[in-house]
């Protein structure tokens, strides 16, 4: 026994020491609520680390500099994995050249010259070692090497160069997004005979009926024969289809790449980011019930992702409106003895968003508060804040 525990211990250093280097390089709130997104490198050797380095930082850039994620950015926190690779580069069976590289990368991925597929195994393996799994929501592996590709499905490959960002933004319509691709090209084969599961591909478009009906303007016909981009419609062709299908822009970026989301699409990914973040982080007091002494001061605040465009934050006490903002101080003596209801609402106003019909762009907190009856000296006190904050508006 006394031999065994040194080598259990050294095993355990040993698995420990396998873990990649894992490097924060957008941290915007607590993992718990955010989107985690990791960058894996493959193809990058020791000495290449400083350039995978700036390779993520670039990308990361560029990623977030396209709507929606540019609105939503602070909704996101972005890991970097050094991982090592013994050789530089990609394979590319089709001019017999192979690299050794520690997730596999590989060129004419399916006899098709631009599509890079990587061993998956690899990746979940470094994944396990490496990151927590609230860090790995949104997976891209970037491919050392100069030729234009990537792919898509549970893990994003694109290679180092900033016009594969637009590959990685369009392949995180599907895997996060759960859109659907709008061109009517096979493979793979077209399906128009049933409803698609996709919120931008639809069969039926009655101006009643179809999806994305709050988009559409009463003056625009259906099906759309205008190819003017931007105007929500009933387009024919989509998810392979060159008839029977429809999708709602003439050109978006689930259609072409270098093309904006548009608005269905936009909606539907700010809508994905509300099903792994709360508008709040949190909220104070913690406790969910109160009994502060007569006449005391209490101070109420929430905590929230902060997009672009402010969240709106409404307080209330026992349903009436006590203030905007994220912090209320609410004086008791004010209040009878008993019981009151303080509420908060946080709220995502966006213009982005039409329909959200699970309420995922809106939270709340609540406490119970219980007052005892107060002094003279207290009511004073409190007419005085109350004089003060009118003062202060």
């Amino acid at each position: 026994m006394k031999f065994l525990l040194p080598w259990l211990l050294l095993v355990a250093a040993t698995t420990v020491a396998s873990a990649e280097p894992a490097t924060p390089i957008r941290l915007n709130g607590p993992a718990a609520n955010r989107v985690g997104i990791t960058i894996l490198g493959d193809g990058y050797t020791q000495s290449e680390l400083l350039k995978y380095s700036t390779d993520a930082d670039s990308f990361a850039t560029a990623f977030f500099s396209q709507s929606p994620y540019l609105e939503y950015q602070s909704y996101f926190n972005v890991h970097r994995v050094d991982v090592i690779s013994n050789e530089s580069g990609a394979d590319h069976p089709e001019r017999s050249t192979f690299r050794n590289t520690a997730l596999g990368s590989a060129y004419n991925c399916g006899n098709v010259a631009r599509v890079i597929c990587v061993d998956n195994g690899a990746v979940n393996a470094v994944l396990s070692r490496s990151v927590p799994i609230e860090a790995r929501d949104l997976v891209i592996v970037l491919v050392n090497d100069p030729e234009y590709g990537g792919s898509g499905g549970s893990v994003i490959v694109a290679s180092a160069l900033t016009a594969t960002v637009e590959i990685a933004l369009h392949e995180s319509g599907h895997t996060f997004g759960r859109l659907a691709d709008e061109y009517d090209v096979q493979p793979p084969p077209c399906t128009n005979t049933i409803e698609p599961p996709e919120v931008n591909a639809a069969l039926d478009i009655s101006r009643d009926r179809i999806k994305w009906s709050h988009w559409v303007a009463a003056s625009t016909a259906l099906p759309t024969i205008s190819g003017e981009n931007g105007i929500p419609g009933a387009y024919q062709g989509a998810r392979y289809c060159v008839s029977g299908l429809y999708r709602p822009t003439a050109n978006s970026k689930m259609r072409s790449l270098g093309r904006p989301f548009e608005q269905v699409n936009s909606e539907q990914l700010v809508r994905r980011m509300y099903n792994f973040v709360s508008p709040i982080d949190s909220a104070s007091p913690a406790a969910p019930s109160l009994a502060p002494p007569p006449g005391a001061i209490v101070d109420f605040s929430v905590e929230t992702p902060r997009p672009a465009q402010p969240l709106r934050v409404r307080w209330s006490v026992d349903g009436a409106p006590a203030g905007e903002g994220e912090i209320m101080r609410l004086n008791t003596s004010v209040l009878a003895p008993g019981s009151h209801l303080v509420q908060v609402e946080v709220s995502d106003q966006t213009p982005l968003v039409r329909s959200d019909p699970g309420g995922l762009l809106a939270a709340r907190r609540s406490w119970m508060l219980s007052t005892q009856p107060g002094s003279i000296e207290d009511f004073r006190r409190a007419l005085d804040d109350l004089l003060q904050r009118w003062r202060n508006r």
